[in-house]
């Protein structure tokens, strides 16, 4: 509940060098400087009704903490800002120097309760404050906002992390097309044993050297996913990830990815939707320009699958483009289960 999602401001510049001359005294370019940024005259908004800690600005402002800490330098840096520690707290409160900011204040002080986002800044303080108290009406209040909030992560994995819990965690699951094992160390982490498999020699030793450290028990084989070298029924799972665009027969893969599965056990295939990057056919050894899960879906079925279903992922696959930019392309899965 500490984390809060990024903001589109820029990074803060220090006014250190032109705030303050010789003397110490901030000089009117710095401080013009300081407050012309929106985010440090909502932070002098806030500081003027209560004393925060740094991780309650982070929350009034929907902002990261790194970012709240870097304004409130340049803030400090003008002796606008009074400090004072609570136990592992750390406490800003506001502070007029004499000068120039003391001499615009009166005039400053009623245009910041006009600011663009000052109302909402407002409404998230009242929260912030309430929270001091009561923490279950803190989350009544904030519940239409949390998503704002409190729902930013550095990376995202987390719930995964936690739904990959669930997967019981005695299963052998096969990465067919595992390149160097983007998709086999997530597996590690969550199962007994991975079988990777792909037809590259040299994607297999860089797989075992990115998977050097992992806990599950890995066997690595070369084989096409046209025909796997897995015996009938050998695995619980199977996993083809952004491999089914390289295959020339996509319903013989699929029969295969069918055959090394066990009986109630599942195939998932995440790849693709057709996109129009023809240059990707030479450079990235492509054979389909993505796919239509429609096609997928039917492989599925031919191939004796039930419960098949589809899904557009949220993800999407980042590649660079001959002239150097990076575009997105989308990606779908598929999952069927093979008959008990």
């Amino acid at each position: 509940m500490d984390k809060v999602p990024q903001t589109s401001d820029p990074q803060p510049t220090s006014t250190r060098g032109a705030a303050n001359g010789a003397s110490g005294v901030a000089s009117p370019t710095g401080v013009l400087r300081a407050l012309a940024d929106e985010t440090r005259l909502r932070l002098l908004a806030l500081l003027a009704r209560a004393e925060l800690s740094v991780g309650e600005l982070a929350r009034c402002l929907a902002m990261g903490q790194s970012r709240v800490s870097n304004h409130l330098k340049v803030l400090r840096e003008l002796d606008l800002i009074g400090e004072r520690r609570d136990g592992s707290l750390h406490y800003c409160r506001l502070e007029l120097p004499a000068g120039l900011v003391k001499q615009l204040w009166p005039a400053l002080e009623p245009t910041l309760q006009g600011l663009e986002r000052g109302e909402a800044d407002r409404r998230r303080l009242a929260a912030v404050l309430s929270d001091r108290h009561d923490s279950r009406e803190f989350f009544d209040r904030i519940a239409g906002d949390w998503d704002v909030i409190g729902a930013d992560f550095s990376r995202g994995t987390g719930r995964l992390e936690a739904l990959g819990c669930l997967v019981p965690s005695d299963l052998v699951v096969a990465d067919v097309g595992c390149g160097t094992g983007y998709l086999s160390q997530a597996l590690a982490r969550q199962v007994s044993r991975v079988i990777c498999i792909d037809s590259s020699t040299a994607m297999l030793d860089q797989a075992r050297e990115n998977l050097l450290d992992a806990t599950a028990e890995l066997d690595f084989r070369e084989g096409r996913l046209e025909a796997l070298p897995l015996a009938d029924a050998e695995v619980d799972a199977a996993c083809a990830h952004m491999v089914l665009h390289h295959l020339a027969d996509l319903r013989a893969g699929m029969l295969e990815l069918a055959r090394v599965t066990r009986p109630g056990g599942d195939v998932v295939c995440v790849d693709l939707l057709p996109h129009n990057e023809v240059w990707m056919r030479e450079s990235m050894a492509d054979r389909a320009l993505g796919l239509e899960p429609g096609d997928v879906v039917a492989a599925f079925q031919a191939a004796g699958l039930e419960g098949v279903s589809k899904r557009v992922l949220g993800d999407s696959y980042v590649v660079e483009q001959p002239n150097g930019r990076n575009i997105e392309l989308p990606l779908f899965l598929i999952s069927g289960r093979k008959p008990a």
